[in-house]
């Protein structure tokens, strides 16, 4: 019995001895180690136990312009990238905010009172909520139609901005490579007043002179 003890406290002593030397041979764990191996075990039980949760959209950044759900709705009324196709002439005005503030503060005053769609290029700084923001800031409290349509500028052949244009209704059907046909649609490219450029639509283009004549006066007398 005696000697069973001896044997057995003998061993326990070297296994002891045995596991100091081992810990004394072991790299030390610094703090960075630790927490990297720490945060991959923890990555690896999550991706083994449950899946990621769903995006929170109430998390993302919101305009920090209040606008109502009237004129939020109106910004992106109209399906984007898609050309441009009504039942009765269509206004427009294109722009881009590498324009004066003015301008298109002005624009954005007449269109509310010609009923004119004012289009955009692209996404400013491609992030759709970043161009909602400066879209919501620019318009303030107007009630307007605003669209991102690439496509469109290509349409009516848009190179420069601001450019107004008026089109017929038939102005999607028969384009070549994007682009409406010449007779369909007619425009004034420059920085000038909706109501400069209607009135020399009226004077100089037949076609479209009874239309322009209607949005001007949306103008010139305030009609709705």
């Amino acid at each position: 019995m005696t000697k069973n003890l001896a044997r057995r406290a003998l061993l326990f002593a070297a296994l002891t001895m045995l596991a100091q030397q081992v810990c004394a041979d072991a790299p030390v764990e610094t703090p960075l180690e630790r927490s990297n191996r720490v945060l991959k075990e923890l990555n690896a039980q999550f991706a083994r136990h449950r899946r990621p949760d769903a995006a929170k959209l109430d998390s993302f950044p919101q305009p920090t312009v209040a606008a109502s759900p009237f004129d939020l709705a109106q910004h992106f009324s109209k399906p984007p990238f898609m050309p441009i196709n009504t039942a009765t002439h269509e206004l427009m005005v294109f722009v881009s905010f590498s324009m004066p503030p003015e301008s298109l503060q002005r624009i954005v005053e007449q269109s509310e009172r010609t009923g004119a769609h004012i289009v955009f290029r692209g996404f400013r700084g491609n992030k759709m909520m970043e161009m909602s923001q400066h879209i919501a800031k620019l318009i303030g409290n107007h009630r307007v139609e605003v669209s991102v349509n690439p496509p469109a500028f290509n349409q009516f052949q848009v190179s420069a901005v601001p450019a107004l244009v008026i089109a017929l209704p038939t102005a999607s059907e028969g384009m070549d490579n994007g682009c409406a046909q010449a007779t369909q649609f007619v425009k004034v490219t420059g920085d000038v007043g909706q109501d400069y450029a209607l009135d020399l639509i009226e004077r100089t283009s037949p076609r479209f002179a009874s239309a322009a004549q209607v949005f001007n006066r949306r103008i010139t007398r305030g009609i709705q």
